[in-house]
């Protein structure tokens, strides 16, 4: 059930998904879905949990692959520029959250993605200490490369009809370098 939603969220965002939708993509009856979750936001609440705690796990993982701290900010994005399957669309669920947050804006201080957020600053931080950069300063690069690397994937469907697969896999491969040029300069 919270695969499913988590497909649907992802594909048409929170406002754009109804419980009806949801249990008809589950087979289940629309009451059936609220016995186990009272309400959309909860479902929603539920979906995002599991996502943050994957890409956080995804992230964890990039990060042990190398002891070099920017080597380690590197491969994450690079894997993340790279997703497919699971990855791909929570990915894109998280930046239907960012999009869609409006309303619930006043509880994001309890926001699911609050660790990934928080891991990710921290690993630039790490990486980028000779520049003695302030935790703000490293969430705004974070923010930075994940809006790079959010867009490149949103629009990667458009940037294949619009260029050869030659010409997609070398703007991937000058993401990746501008990549590399952000952690290494200074």
């Amino acid at each position: 059930m919270l695969e499913k939603a988590e497909l649907l969220f992802s594909e048409k965002g929170f406002y754009g998904t109804s419980i009806k939708d949801i249990s008809a993509e589950v087979s289940v009856t629309k009451q059936g879905l609220l016995h186990h979750f009272p309400s959309k936001e909860k479902l929603y609440a539920e979906v995002l949990n599991r996502a943050s705690l994957y890409i956080s796990d995804f992230v964890n993982e990039e990060i042990s692959t190398a002891q070099d701290t920017r080597q380690q900010v590197i491969n994450v994005f690079t894997s993340l520029l790279n997703a497919e399957g699971r990855t791909y669309q929570v990915i894109v669920l998280l930046l239907r959250e960012l999009l869609d947050n409006r309303e619930r804006a006043d509880n994001s201080n309890r926001w699911f993605l609050r660790p990934f957020l928080d891991r990710l600053t921290e690993v630039v931080k790490r990486a980028k200490e000779q520049e003695n950069l302030s935790s703000e300063q490293s969430l705004a690069l974070v923010y930075h490369l994940l809006g790079a690397t959010q867009y490149f994937l949103i629009s990667h469907p458009t940037l294949r009809n619009l260029y050869s697969k030659d010409e997609v896999e070398a703007l991937k491969a000058k993401q990746i370098e501008l990549i590399k040029q952000l952690c290494y300069q200074g």
